[in-house]
């Protein structure tokens, strides 16, 4: 975006049915301030309302959700629009007063102040085009996350009930999960005919599968468990593998989609993204969704402090200390950020040696892993800036 001279600072604050906002101008006097409601007429009443300020830029919380219609909205009228960490924004409202008041019309009131005062870094906030790609890629996470609180429940539950299996096989297997469905606790197996149980066997198996439960090893795990069987274990088990079914259905569609939209729009990074050795599709296309576009910032410290993973800063008078990572960017960039480490650690020679020196120097896993976490995104920065891919004689500094 090419740099605008701005008279007027606008602020919203927005909630599920309503929206504050309040105009001020450089000065941060109040021009004008009010509320409108989330619907189509709301909008258009603002719009009317911004028609007298043509010169100013307009600044709104990331809502999660409850942003995205006007935010949409706004975007399609040609505002100037700067979508705003809330972390930012209750870090700057403790700079600007000692009062504990919190209302909607104040929160405008320092949103508005707070584009005021950064308003050098507008480049830094305006949202991107790929908003869309983005809230797919928070489903898709969430899912994720979802489908793990669902296998540590059936785990958990497995412990109890038919702690032989949990111990032997891997139960997140499709051909385990489908015989669960059928059986799920030892009593379910005995009580069964054999014939059915075997026919069961019989007819996954047909399915191409080659599952490494056979029916006999089934029936005696049945006959020797020392699990708790009952009508409510068997209920929560067969909930928490259709749950888990569900779950892992709805992910292979919006990850086939999440990735269609990635290699339309993003298929030049997301390869040399890739050329990292050890770094998936999966990991490379979140990493891309939450940053949307390289040119935004302006060096490699704005994209790992955007991350979250840039050090904390304690200074006062002489001293001058950097602490622990300061959480304050993009949790989900964080996370696949881990993730892109994490498969670099153990494939990719060039950034385990990287790994295994910091922990020689002295630091634990943890810390370890956060530094290369920081050398991932120097290296990612550099590439993505220059358009080239991975070579690893070059310094990435």
């Amino acid at each position: 975006m090419k740099n605008k001279s701005f008279t007027h600072f606008i602020g919203i604050d927005i909630s599920k049915d309503k929206f504050n906002y309040a105009i001020i101008d450089s000065s941060m006097n109040i021009v004008s301030e009010g509320q409108f409601d989330m619907d189509a007429q709301g909008f258009d009443d603002f719009n009317k309302t911004l028609k007298s300020y043509s010169d100013s830029v307009i600044a709104l919380e990331s809502t999660g959700n409850y942003h995205l219609n006007l935010l949409a909205f706004l975007t399609a009228n040609e505002h100037t629009v700067a979508l705003i960490n809330p972390a930012l924004i209750k870090k700057f409202a403790q700079t600007i007063t000692l009062r504990n008041t919190k209302t909607d019309k104040i929160d405008a009131i320092i949103i508005a102040k707070f584009i005021l005062k950064n308003i050098e870094h507008i480049n830094y906030f305006v949202p991107q085009s790929m908003d869309d790609i983005t809230a797919l890629a928070r489903v898709r996470e969430d899912i994720s996350k979802q489908i793990a609180k669902t296998k540590t429940q059936l785990k958990q539950h497995l412990v109890v009930v038919f702690p032989e299996l949990m111990a032997n096989y891997n139960i997140f297997t499709d051909f385990i999960l489908d015989i669960l469905e059928e059986f799920p606790t030892p009593a379910d197996v005995l009580k069964a005919p054999k014939s059915k149980v075997k026919g069961i066997f019989n007819k996954l198996s047909q399915k191409g599968r080659k599952p490494t439960l056979t029916y006999d090893n089934f029936i005696e795990l049945a006959k020797n468990s020392i699990g708790l069987s009952s009508a409510n274990y068997a209920l929560i088990i067969k909930h928490d593998v259709q749950m888990l079914k569900f779950l892992n259905k709805q992910i292979e569609e919006i990850t086939e989609n999440f990735l269609d939209e990635i290699k339309r729009n993003k298929k030049d990074d997301l390869e040399i993204i890739k050329s990292i050795k050890g770094i998936s599709d999966i990991t490379s296309a979140h990493f891309l969704a939450e940053i949307k576009d390289i040119n935004r910032f302006e060096n490699k410290r704005k994209l790992s402090a955007y991350a979250g993973i840039d050090p904390s800063i304690k200074q006062s008078g002489s001293m001058y200390s950097r602490g622990r990572i300061s959480k304050k960017g993009s949790k989900s960039l964080r996370r696949y950020l881990y993730l892109m480490a994490s498969g670099l650690m153990r494939c990719n020679e060039y950034f385990r040696a990287y790994y295994l020196k910091k922990k020689n120097e002295g630091m634990p896993h943890r810390k370890a892993m956060i530094a290369l976490c920081n050398k991932l995104v120097r290296t990612l920065y550099a590439m993505l800036k220059k358009g080239e891919k991975f070579d690893p004689a070059t310094h990435y500094l």
